[in-house]
């Protein structure tokens, strides 16, 4: 059975048995198929007949059918109910399909549209399909092809469902997933970013959607690298692997591992760059904690045995020196170079005791203090190194509460550290400002210390924090990564900040407890 059509099928048949049965088991797939995945169906013919014929049809298939014999009617209907598919008979009495077409797609962009008629013109099949119809099928309606347009009808909307699914999933992904998902035009400017960026830095999609990306977030020092690796990326060269620094909103950086690959269009030519980053600042800074526990080690190691041996030298130059002290009394000559000896036997005390320092373990003995009166001690403590310059310190608190539970000898020597190096950089005037603000979770403070020298070159900028790294003629190199521990030992954080119009700059954040 064939819609309402009957046809008697025998094994008799010489020619064609066997070929319309496959036919006939091939239909009935088809009407499964369909009954599997049933369409709202508003009907609209004039005709009764034509419209029944074509009812029973789509009943036996399983759709859900309304029908309406003309224009007016099928408006109300559309009012009422929801429908998949429009099955417009050409010619009402009141309207012709392309009078209606428009208002329909217009109204109902949701619904796929069969135009239904009995004229098979070229010019009415183009107006219709330029109109927004689906298909055309002509009268008297053959089953099988009416079967066959709803069938094309429903696998569209299947893919397009799948898409659809696959576009959620992915956009979960996009929105979900802890790594930073960046696409950049050929010249390096931002098309895509997903929210994880905003999450690690702070920038939202918005503010640097169209910004040079290179330009925006990522510091002088990595720039012409990283520009470099998208380029290759964009040449068809798959990168992985390339760790990279980015700026934060407020000027910080983080370390992100990426990976970039190539973006094409239709055509098959390169468009864009995908790049793929995973935030790894916590384990490169894990790992280089690691490293340097295990340099302390050995540093710790070796000055248990040099601090002893150095401890008896330098204490039998000052004996050695005392005496000749004695001896030379009343020759001025001879006691101007004991004392150079002797200031020399100092200095390696200190250094020595620098280097002690450094590799012991540091333990905070906690008071709840004012971090203004901690600084303001160190500025203090310098007043015979700023003796004769124009020197000044300015401080800018606002209203942030400065009492926090900490070690304020240890901090005073942080500041120390940090006032004394910019005194060596600036030339007079010199200009060192403290800035206080609360951290973004309100737990703590965070203090920027910003003055008005040279700055810091690439080199410094990278290894300011290395033990043992220093520009200066003297000292060990160890009077910032002491900084760096003594900070850290608290809880809190310090980096190289951005100052907009030159000069160091450091950022510390140190919670309140």
């Amino acid at each position: 059975k064939i819609g309402t059509r009957e046809i008697p099928v025998s094994a008799s048949y010489d020619v064609g048995g066997s070929g319309l049965a496959a036919l006939l088991e091939n239909m009935e797939s088809a009407r499964k198929r369909l009954m599997d995945d049933p369409l709202e169906i508003l009907l609209i013919e004039d005709d009764a007949d034509t419209r029944a014929n074509m009812c029973d049809i789509l009943s036996l298939d399983g759709h859900r059918v309304i029908t309406a014999g003309s224009a007016r009617q099928a408006r109300t209907l559309l009012k009422e109910n929801a429908v998949s598919v429009i099955l417009l008979d050409r010619k009402l009495p009141d309207g012709t399909a392309e009078e209606l077409l428009p208002e329909f797609r217009h109204q109902h962009p949701e619904s796929d549209i069969i135009v239904v008629t009995g004229f098979a013109d070229l010019d009415g099949t183009i107006a219709a399909l330029r109109y927004g119809a689906a298909d055309y099928i002509l009268k008297p309606v053959n089953a099988d092809a009416l079967r066959a347009s709803l069938q094309r009808i429903l696998d569209r909307r299947r893919i397009l469902r799948a898409l659809h699914r696959e576009h959620q999933f992915a956009e979960r992904i996009l929105q979900t997933a802890e790594a930073v998902v960046l696409v950049l035009d050929l010249n390096g400017r931002v098309l895509h970013v997903n929210p994880h960026l905003s999450r690690i830095a702070g920038w939202t999609a918005d503010e640097i959607a169209g910004s040079d990306w290179f330009e925006s977030c990522v510091p002088d020092e990595g720039r012409a690298a990283l520009r470099d690796v998208c380029e290759r990326a964009a040449a068809g060269n798959e990168t992985r692997g390339i760790i990279g620094r980015i700026l934060t909103k407020k000027g910080r950086t983080r370390q992100i591992r990426w990976s970039h690959t190539a973006l094409k269009d239709e055509q098959g030519a390169v468009n864009s760059v995908l790049a793929v980053g995973v935030d790894v600042t916590d384990l490169v800074g894990a790992q280089e904690r690691a490293l340097q526990s295990e340099r302390l080690v050995a540093i710790g190691q070796t000055m248990t045995a040099l601090a002893h041996e150095s401890r008896n030298a330098l204490q039998r130059i000052q004996a050695s020196v005392d005496f000749l002290g004695l001896e030379l009394e009343d020759n001025p000559n001879a006691e101007r170079d004991l004392r150079s000896i002797e200031r020399a036997a100092d200095d390696l005390r200190g250094l020595l005791e620098e280097v002690r320092s450094y590799a012991a373990p540091i333990n905070l003995d906690r008071t709840w203090c004012d971090l203004g009166g901690v600084w303001q001690s160190a500025w203090q403590l310098l007043a015979q190194s700023r003796s004769g310059r124009d020197a000044k310190l300015f401080e800018h608190i606002g209203d942030v509460d400065l009492t926090l539970h900490i070690d304020a000898v240890r901090l005073e020597q942080v500041f120390r550290n940090l006032f004394e190096n910019s005194l060596a950089a600036c030339e007079d005037p010199v200009r060192i400002s403290v800035h206080c603000s609360e951290t973004a979770d309100q737990r703590g403070v965070e203090v920027t210390i910003h003055d008005n020298g040279p700055g810091l070159s690439v080199d410094q900028r990278e290894k300011v924090f290395v033990p043992f790294f220093t520009t200066k003629s003297t000292g060990t190199g160890l009077g910032m990564a002491i900084v760096q521990r003594i900070v850290e030992a608290h809880g809190g954080t310090i980096c190289i900040g951005k100052a907009a119009t030159g000069g160091a700059c450091f950022v510390i954040n140190l919670p309140r407890t």
